[in-house]
């Protein structure tokens, strides 16, 4: 999928993605990070949201729905340097709490 990119290392997944989160891709990035995460022992998974330019509700519900699961598996999800338009977006929804959200390269050190 264009725009999408996942890596796995040292108990960590990171997925990246880049562009808008609409109800046109969300279906496919969800099918990704299914496929990357079904068989791989991590502690934490960091989506990457600093390249999106636009989230709507079905992306807004894909990461709600992402946080739940990897909550639900006794792992921890986080959004990384989320741009200021999905933090925007987030913040209108009152959604921005409800995220563990890590907002630098030192804090993203930190958790390896």
């Amino acid at each position: 999928m264009e725009g999408l990119l996942i890596e796995k290392k040292d108990g960590l997944v990171a997925v990246v993605y880049s562009g808008e989160i609409t109800l046109d891709v969300t279906p496919g990035i969800k099918a990704e990070v299914s496929a990357a995460t079904e068989d791989v022992d991590y502690k934490n998974l960091i989506m990457d949201l600093s390249g999106v330019s636009f989230i709507d509700s079905s992306g807004i519900g894909f990461l709600v729905s992402l946080n739940s699961r990897i909550r639900n598996a006794g792992k921890t999800f986080y959004l990384f340097k989320p741009s200021p338009q999905v933090a925007k977006t987030l913040e209108l929804v009152q959604m921005i709490k409800y995220f563990k959200i890590i907002g630098s390269d030192e804090e993203l050190k930190a958790l390896s």
